[in-house]
C-alpha cells in the first residue's frame, strides 16, 4: 500500500482507530510530518489535537546514541544502562539537557504559542507519526507521554519495519500500523508525495483542530442543556445556540481554558498518574524532576538494547534484534527474508556480515574507555554453511581489549545451532570528539 500524501495516510489510519472514538483520548502528532497525519485522525475521532515535543539526550561522545529524552513540564527520562555503559557523568547529562531544553522551549513557543498543553493525566494518548524508521524518536515520545500522566499509550503510524512491534513493545500499550513491509528502507518510499511539512502548516493544522474541537464542545453542551430544559426553555436554548449571549460565550471560553489546566487534586504534570505507575514502570521511564534513572529490571534492559540498535539505522532496517548486550557478550539475531537473499533463496553473505559487524561494533563500544569512540579497521569472515530459512543467531565476544585496539569474534548459527559463519574484526580505539 502506498499513500498519496500524509493526509491520505491519516484518513486510512483513522479507520483503524475508530474504536477509540468517544473515549477520553488525545491525539498527539510528532512534528512536523506526523502532525499532518494526526490532524486527520483527530478529525475522525472528534478528539483534541496537540503536538508532543521531545528532545533526545545524546551521549556527548556519540550523539546519535540516546541516553534519555526530555519533554514538556520538566518530563525527563534517563536510560541508566546507557549512561553506565557510556560512562557519562551527571554534569555531562545536565549540560546536554540544558542545551536540548532550550531548543524544546523554542519549538513549543513556535507551534503552540500561548495555548496550554492538552493535559494527559489519566487519559489515552494516541501518538501519531508519518512512519517509523529506527523508532528512537517514537520511543522517547511514548515515554514522555507516560511521564506526563497518560494512563494508556497507543502508537499509530501508516508504515514501519516489522521489527517495530518487538523493539517498541515495552514502551507502548498498543501499536496500530497499516503496513509493516519486509523490505523497508525509508518512510518516504511509501508515499507518492513526501514533501517536507513546514512549521507554518503545523501551526495552521493545530489552530484549525483547536477551533473545530472547541465549537464541537459548545454545540454538545447546548444540546445537553436543551434536552434537560422544559418545553418552553428548549426553544430559548435553540435561540441561544444561534446567537450566543455574552455570558454564554464567556462560560464556553472558560470551559475551554479549564480543559488545558489540570483540576485541583490531579497528579502533577510530569509524573505518572495514580493508578498508572505500573505501566509507567514498564516503559522504563522515570518521574519528572527526579534524578531520572530508568526503572530497574527487564524494561530498562530492553530500553538499552533498543537504544543500541537505534544508533545503527542500517542494521535496524535489516531487522536486527538485539537480545543482550554486556561488555563480555553481545547476542542478537536476524530473520531470513526473501528480500535479504541471493540466488536460490540463500541468505546473502552481506546480511550475515552486517549482523556480525553490528554486534561486534556494539561489543567494542561497550568496552571503550570513557569518552572514546571506535571504528572497524579490519574484518575477516569464514562462511561454513548456507542459510535457507529460519533465523540466524549471533554471539559476539571480545578476544582482546587494549588501549588502542579491541578485537571481537562473532559466531553465527542457524536455527538448529549449526555454525554458519565466524567473523573476527579489529576495532580501533579513537579519542572522543573535542
Amino acid at each position: 500500500m502506498r499513500f498519496r500524501d500524509r493526509s491520505d495516510a491519516g484518513r486510512q489510519l483513522a479507520s483503524r482507530l475508530l474504536p477509540l472514538r468517544g473515549t477520553d483520548a488525545v491525539v498527539l502528532g510528532l512534528p512536523r510530518g506526523g502532525v499532518a497525519v494526526a490532524a486527520q485522525v483527530a478529525r475522525a475521532l472528534d478528539a483534541p489535537l496537540d503536538v508532543i515535543l521531545v528532545r533526545k539526550l545524546g551521549v556527548p561522545s556519540q550523539p546519535e546514541l540516546g541516553m534519555g529524552a526530555i519533554g514538556e513540564e520538566g518530563a525527563r527520562v534517563i536510560n541508566a544502562d546507557v549512561v553506565r555503559y557510556a560512562q557519562v557523568s551527571e554534569a555531562d547529562i545536565r549540560a546536554v539537557e540544558r542545551r536540548e531544553r532550550a531548543e524544546l522551549e523554542r519549538r513549543i513557543k513556535r507551534y503552540r504559542g500561548d495555548t496550554p498543553r492538552e493535559p494527559l493525566a489519566g487519559r489515552t494518548a494516541i501518538l501519531v507519526d508519518d512512519g517509523i524508521a529506527t523508532g528512537s524518536t517514537a520511543r522517547a515520545a511514548c515515554q514522555v507521554a507516560r511521564a506526563l500522566g497518560a494512563s494508556r499509550v497507543v502508537l499509530a503510524v501508516p508504515v514501519a519495519p516489522p521489527s517495530a512491534r518487538t523493539t517498541l513493545a515495552d514502551a507502548i500499550d498498543e501499536l496500530i500500523c497499516l503496513e509493516t513491509p519486509g523490505r523497508f528502507l525509508a518512510i518516504g518510499e511509501w508515499y507518492e508525495d513526501f514533501s517536507q511539512t513546514r512549521d507554518e502548516e503545523v501551526v495552521s493544522l493545530l489552530r484549525a483542530a483547536r477551533a473545530r474541537h472547541t465549537e464541537g464542545s459548545q454545540e454538545e453542551q447546548v444540546t445537553q442543556d436543551a434536552s434537560a430544559a422544559g418545553p418552553g426553555e428548549a426553544d430559548a436554548a435553540a435561540v441561544d445556540d444561534a446567537t450566543p449571549a455574552e455570558s454564554g460565550a464567556g462560560e464556553a471560553e472558560d470551559g475551554a481554558a479549564g480543559e488545558g489546566t489540570p483540576a485541583e487534586g490531579t497528579p502533577a504534570e510530569g509524573t505518572p498518574a495514580e493508578g498508572a505507575s505500573a505501566e509507567g514502570a514498564s516503559a522504563g521511564s522515570a518521574p519528572a524532576g527526579n534524578a531520572g534513572e530508568s526503572t530497574a529490571g527487564g524494561s530498562a534492559a530492553r530500553d538499552n538494547l533498543a537504544s543500541l540498535v537505534a544508533m545503527m539505522p542500517f542494521a535496524a532496517g535489516l531487522g536486527l534484534v538485539l537480545d543482550a548486550a554486556e561488555p563480555d557478550e553481545v547476542r542478537g539475531r536476524l530473520a531470513w527474508t526473501p528480500e535479504l537473499c541471493t540466488t536460490g533463496g540463500l541468505l546473502h553473505g552481506g546480511a550475515l556480515m552486517a549482523l556480525a559487524d553490528s554486534l561486534g561494533g556494539i561489543c567494542a563500544f561497550l568496552n571503550l574507555p570513557p569518552g572514546a569512540r571506535t571504528a572497524t579497521t579490519s574484518s575477516a569472515t569464514v562462511f561454513t554453511r548456507a542459510v535457507r530459512d529460519g533465523e540466524v543467531t549471533a554471539v559476539a565476544r571480545p578476544l582482546h581489549v587494549g588501549r588502542t585496539v579491541i578485537v571481537v569474534q562473532t559466531d553465527l548459527s542457524d536455527q538448529t545451532g549449526r555454525r554458519v559463519a565466524q567473523v573476527t574484526q579489529t576495532q580501533a580505539v579513537l579519542p572522543g570528539t573535542p
